[in-house]
């Protein structure tokens, strides 16, 4: 009896546990407002290195962290721009949305 009362006492902690943290994909991202011209290029690396080259304008190169599935820039010219936002993967595409000091921004691989 004490045995099964200390396994569910385990399975309970694991159900209110976090969720595993999430890393978003590495690959190479077109970013736009949600209505408008590309911005730029997005280039995620894995371990959240990126680079940033935009339509005009300076590229650059960053860090970004992500927990779940929330990224925030934390160096960089994506920084700089207060990027923060979250990212979803369907049917193998991955989508990230932003919300930046220039609105809301979106980045996916272009199909």
């Amino acid at each position: 009896m004490r045995r099964l009362s200390f396994t569910v006492a385990i399975l309970s902690g694991l159900a209110v546990s976090p969720a595993m943290a999430q890393f978003p994909p590495p690959g190479v991202y077109t970013c736009s407002p949600i209505e408008g011209p590309v911005l730029g290029t997005l280039s995620l690396l894995v371990a959240g290195d990126y680079s940033w080259q935009p339509v005009s304008g300076t590229p650059g190169q960053g860090q970004v962290a992500s927990s779940g599935t929330d990224v925030d820039a934390l160096t960089g010219p994506l920084a700089d721009a207060h990027w923060h936002g979250s990212f979803a993967t369907q049917a193998g595409a991955t989508r990230f949305t932003f919300a930046t000091d220039q609105g809301v921004t979106v980045c996916a691989i272009p199909a």
